[in-house]
C-alpha cells in the first residue's frame, strides 16, 4: 500500500511538472510551491521563484503575489521590499485578497517611501470586503491605535471579533486582550488557548511574554 501511495505521489508530481512545462499557470504555481516547501522534491528557492515568475507572466494574480513573497523574504534572491511592493500591487489590482493584504502591509511599513497608513487602510478594507480575516485583525489595530482613523475601541473590538470568528490567531489574541480588560478572564483564556494552538512559534513567544506580564496563564 505504501509503495502504491508513493507511486501515486510521484505520478502526480510528474504530471504537475509536465503541465507547468506546457505553460499551465496553476501547475506552475503548484510546482513553485512544491519546490519552495521542499515537499516531494528537494527545496530549491531559485527554481520556485522561476516558476512563480512564469505564472505571473501568464497574468496569474497569485503568481504576482508569490513573486512578491520571494522578493520580500529573500527566497531565491536578495530581499527587495520595494520590488515586493510592486508585485503585490499587481496582485492587489487583479483582485486577489492576499495581494491586497500584502500590498497594504508594505504601504503601512514604508517599503518604498514614507509609511502611508491612509492608503494601507483602504487596501485592508478592500481585502476585508472579500472576507480576508487577517485584514479584519489589522483594521482592528488601526482603530485601536488611531492610525488613519479616530481611535475607537468599540470598532477595534468588533473587528477583532470578526478576525477571531474567521480563525485568525492574532484575532483570537487581540479579542482575548479586550475580554481580559473587561474582567472576563475565562473567556479570554479560551481565545488565548486557540491563539496558542494555532499561532506561529514567534507569535506564541510574544503572546507568552504578554500573558506572563499580565499574570495570566
Amino acid at each position: 500500500m505504501r509503495g502504491e501511495w508513493q507511486g501515486s505521489v510521484a505520478d502526480g508530481v510528474e504530471a504537475i511538472c509536465a503541465l507547468a512545462g506546457a505553460g499551465q499557470a496553476d501547475a506552475q504555481l503548484m510546482l513553485g510551491q512544491i519546490l519552495l516547501d521542499g515537499r516531494f522534491l528537494p527545496r530549491d528557492e531559485g527554481a520556485a521563484l522561476g516558476w512563480f515568475l512564469a505564472a505571473a507572466r501568464h497574468g496569474h494574480p497569485m503568481g504576482h503575489n508569490m513573486v512578491g513573497r520571494c522578493c520580500e523574504l529573500g527566497w531565491g534572491l536578495a530581499p527587495a521590499p520595494a520590488e515586493a511592493l510592486r508585485w503585490y500591487r499587481a496582485a492587489a489590482c487583479a483582485g486577489l485578497d492576499w495581494g491586497m493584504y500584502n500590498y497594504a502591509t508594505g504601504l503601512s511599513l514604508g517599503w518604498d517611501g514614507p509609511p502611508d497608513h491612509v492608503r494601507a487602510l483602504a487596501w485592508f478594507r478592500r481585502a476585508a470586503a472579500r472576507g480576508h480575516c487577517k485584514s479584519f485583525n489589522i483594521i482592528g489595530g488601526f482603530y485601536e491605535d488611531g492610525w488613519a482613523v479616530a481611535r475607537d475601541l468599540d470598532q477595534a473590538r468588533a473587528w477583532y471579533v470578526r478576525a477571531a470568528e474567521g480563525g485568525d490567531f492574532r484575532g483570537h489574541f487581540n479579542f482575548g486582550r479586550f475580554l481580559l480588560a473587561e474582567g472576563r478572564h475565562a473567556q479570554a483564556r479560551r481565545h488565548f488557548d486557540i491563539a496558542r494552538r494555532t499561532g506561529t512559534p514567534a507569535f506564541r513567544a510574544q503572546m507568552e511574554r504578554f500573558l506572563a506580564e499580565s499574570e495570566v496563564r
